[in-house]
């Protein structure tokens, strides 16, 4: 349940904390919007809490946290070669805001750069998600975002996560 004063998730900003929740209605219907913070620069956004696919989540738990490296760890990278139908797939995986599927592009674009150059859109996103999973786990486990992102490199590339 998301409430006022709640740390939450969301796929393309990171954690950020709920500052209000808003009913309005929108085409004569009743809806529930969240204003939350995101980042240091002040970001707020509204997002409508009564769409299923909103990107926005609660954080996850501390015990979901060695599952996550496990996944990490374990899942095994196997993208399409064409760059726009990878990026598509990665985009839909974003989208929904699951935490495995985030390590999933974080595995999978890490895999690639280790083999070949990454398209801008792909570097941008690898980049931006391994951020945002970061300072979600680094948040979990009181640790820093920087450090928490060494961590999850180590993971992707089956070096143990020490989690």
């Amino acid at each position: 349940m998301i409430e006022a004063g709640n740390k939450v998730f969301h796929s393309l900003h990171g954690v950020g904390t709920v500052l209000s929740i808003e009913e309005k209605v929108v085409l004569g219907q009743p809806t529930t919007f969240s204003v939350s913070s995101f980042g240091d620069d002040g970001l707020k956004i509204m997002v409508n809490l009564n769409k299923r696919e909103n990107m926005m989540r609660p954080l996850i738990e501390q015990d979901d946290v060695p599952k996550v490296f496990s996944h990490l760890e374990t899942w095994d990278a196997d993208l399409p070669t064409k760059a726009p139908t990878r990026y598509n797939l990665n985009l839909g995986k974003l989208k929904s805001g699951d935490i495995y599927a985030l390590c999933e592009v974080v595995k999978g674009l890490t895999a690639l750069s280790e083999s070949r150059k990454l398209s801008p859109k792909d570097q941008m996103m690898l980049e931006q998600t391994r951020k945002n999973l970061a300072q979600e786990l680094g948040h979990i486990r009181d640790i820093d975002p920087e450090e928490m992102e060494e961590i999850i490199d180590r993971a992707c590339r089956g070096e143990g996560a020490n989690n």
